[in-house]
């Protein structure tokens, strides 16, 4: 047996029948109902899935959700409900259009939560990874996600506005055709920064030297790359630059090079130059900043004022201020051998040279015969006991014959 209405339930107010209003109460209870069944199930998931900080950071994420979960149901319970309510014609079409674009809006905020917890989780875990160029693509990646999420919540509004998708795409793609030949640069720098992501010539933090510029990158986006240099001005490179451009990473070294030339002066024994070569190789070897396998200190040249010392060397250091702390030390020890050594460095100099002072006649030096001068030579040579042997350092112990030259030419004689 069907029991009727009362006939209050057809009364009208504001134009609408009670029983309207009626349907109206029941579909919002239902969206409220339907809204907190979803946020109570995805609650019931995080905690039985994670516990501890996993459990803050999930907890904390979720709730990102909530009012875009609250205007989706609210959306979907209308469309749904409110045709079964039998409203006139013309507001049901007005009320279906809004609820579609209610939908849509709900879609887009849930879709930008979920982008922004998934991009959380992927910076969490670039933190917990040793390269920084992850660090930088993470906000590149929301950015675009948002983008492509925005202009299909567009298309998704403007098909239920009854707006010809298919032609006003057409266009755009016509349009898109004229934007992109007029805009070569543009494109050409983005798939530089596609090819930096990919090929990570260099991370964020690197002191790098590229297309004349040198200085530490800050960022990588996908049009540019801003290095910071070391006079504190940020310079923007293009990405297209970078595709073609050598890049020197000076932040990727395992060995940072030091050459330099020490003149000492020529007065300096040879005694005291084998003792002040066998002294900075000592030095590298004791400190702990410096690579110990491979390094040259040599005296390697006669120069116009002084005695070359060519010192070739490598520091193992993080970064530019530790390599300058460890040059510091290393210089000041050389400074501290030289003074133990009475080794004098050497300056621009001229000696004048008077042969002969008025009154008094020309000292020459005593220059031996030529079978004195045969017998130093052979002594030089292969069995004689004059010279420093590479392998007979000073610090072996070995003395070496530096006598004055012509010592053992006056005892052949």
């Amino acid at each position: 047996m069907i029991v009727a209405a009362p006939d209050w339930f057809t009364n009208t107010y504001l134009g609408i029948e009670v029983e309207q209003y009626i349907g109206l109460g029941v579909l919002a209870i239902i969206a409220t109902v339907t809204h907190f069944a979803l946020l109570r199930v995805i609650a019931l998931v995080v905690r039985r899935r994670y516990t501890g900080d996993e459990l803050t950071f999930w907890d904390g994420k979720r709730r990102l959700l909530n009012r875009g979960i609250l205007l989706l149901s609210i959306g979907i319970t209308l469309l749904v409900g409110f045709p079964t309510l039998n409203f006139d014609p013309d507001v049901e079409n007005v009320v279906n259009q809004a609820t579609s674009l209610i939908a849509a809006v709900a879609i887009l905020m849930v879709a930008y939560r979920a982008i922004d917890i998934g991009v959380a989780v992927l910076a969490r875990r670039a933190s917990e990874t040793e390269t920084m160029l992850d660090d930088s693509l993470v906000p590149l990646l929301r950015t675009s996600m948002r983008l492509f999420v925005t202009a299909v919540g567009i298309l998704f509004v403007l098909q239920n506005l009854d707006v010809n998708v298919s032609s006003l795409v057409a266009g755009l793609g016509l349009g898109g055709l004229a934007i992109a030949l007029a805009a070569q640069d543009t494109v050409r720098n983005v798939l530089g920064g596609a090819t930096i992501f990919a090929d990570k010539p260099f991370e964020v933090g690197d002191w790098v030297v590229v297309d004349g510029v040198e200085g530490t990158v800050e960022t990588v986006g996908f049009r540019s790359t801003r290095v910071r240099t070391f006079y504190n001005s940020l310079v923007s490179v293009p990405n297209g630059n970078l595709m073609n451009a050598g890049i020197d990473n000076m932040g990727q070294r395992r060995w940072r090079r030091y050459k330099t030339t020490l003149g000492v002066g020529y007065h300096t024994t040879p005694d005291q130059m084998q003792a002040f070569v066998e002294g900075i190789r000592a030095i590298i070897q004791a400190s702990p900043g410096m690579r110990q396998d491979y390094y040259i200190v040599e005296f390697h040249g006669f120069g116009s004022t002084s005695l070359d010392v060519l010192v070739y060397c490598f520091m193992d250091a993080a970064d530019w201020n530790e390599e300058l702390r460890t040059r510091h030390v290393l210089n000041l020890d050389i400074m501290r051998l030289a003074e133990a050594l009475q080794v004098d460095f050497a300056f621009p100099t001229q000696t004048v040279h008077i042969a002969e002072m008025p009154g008094q006649s020309q000292k020459l030096p005593d220059v031996p015969d030529r079978a004195g001068l045969r017998e130093i030579v052979n002594s030089f040579g292969p069995g004689g006991k004059r010279g420093q042997r590479i392998d007979q350092p000073i610090t072996t112990g070995h003395e070496s014959v530096l006598e004055s030259p012509y010592a053992q030419a006056d005892e052949g004689s």
